[in-house]
Formats: structure tokens, sequence, C-alpha cells
């Protein structure tokens, strides 16, 4: 289990295994959070700029999300505090293995949650193809070392 104390400012951490995007899942949660017509509709995704069904914004947030929860150690998260900065560089589409990055840019005991800390990251997410597709910069409530 990783703890505030843990997380080193300027230290990368990667996913140990890819995210594989299906078709069926870009339909269901278009339907369910972004209905536009590239997100939910064949036809109407395959004469979009795009070419192709591709994945909404929602989604890409659950799998950075999934992905944060398959890195080699987890964390002892508590909450998460915010997202910034987020950016869909590439489209995501069915088929494509989806990895992800993750470099500490702070990490501090919280002043107002004794026990716990504070660790700000900044999450990147690639095909693969090594092509970047996603990045966001978020801080979370993380538990600090138990005292023996």
């Amino acid at each position: 289990m990783l703890y505030q104390e843990d997380f080193k400012v300027g230290a990368w951490r990667e996913s140990t295994e890819p995210y594989l995007v299906t078709e069926e899942e870009i339909i269901e949660v278009g339907r369910r959070w972004d209905p536009r017509p590239f997100h939910i509709d064949r036809d109407a995704a395959s004469d979009s700029l795009f070419g192709g069904l591709v994945a909404c914004s929602a989604h890409l947030f659950a799998i950075v999300s999934w992905l944060a929860h398959h890195m080699e150690q987890p964390t002892a998260g508590v909450a998460g505090l915010g997202w910034d900065k987020i950016r869909m560089h590439a489209p995501v589409m069915a088929g494509d293995r989806i990895s992800c990055k993750v470099q500490c840019l702070e990490s501090r005991p919280s002043g107002s949650q004794p026990g716990c800390g504070v660790i700000t990251v900044y999450n990147e997410l690639y095909n693969q193809r090594d092509e970047l597709v996603y990045t966001a910069q978020c801080s979370f409530l993380v538990e600090r070392r138990p005292e023996p």
C-alpha cells in the first residue's frame, strides 16, 4: 500500500495492464452520459469527422480511474479533491488499448485531516500506438503511513 509519504515529487508510476475499449462500451457509456451521434450510432459516427465511434470524455475519466486502481501498488486513497486541466488530445476508438502514466506533482500532510495527506498528480493516457489521448491534473486525500 502506498501512503502519502511514499509519493515523491517528480516520480512516475505506470499502469500494469492496458484497458481495452470496446464498441459496446463506447455505445453504453455514450447512451447514458453523452448521447451524441458519434458516441452511440455506428452509421452517424462513420460520417463524422472521427470516421467511427469514439469514447466520450466521461468514458475517459472512468478509464483513468480504473487504470489508477491497476497500478503495481494500490494507493491508500480516501477521497478525490479535484480535477484540473483535463484535455482530450486524440480520439479513443473501439479496439484501443489504453495505458496510464502518473507523475507526482505535490505530496504534503493535510492541514485539516489528521492522519491524511494531499497528493497532486498529472495523469497521461496513451493508446497502443503510444499516442497521447488524455491528460489531467488531480488532487487526492490519501492516508498517511500508520505509526507502528
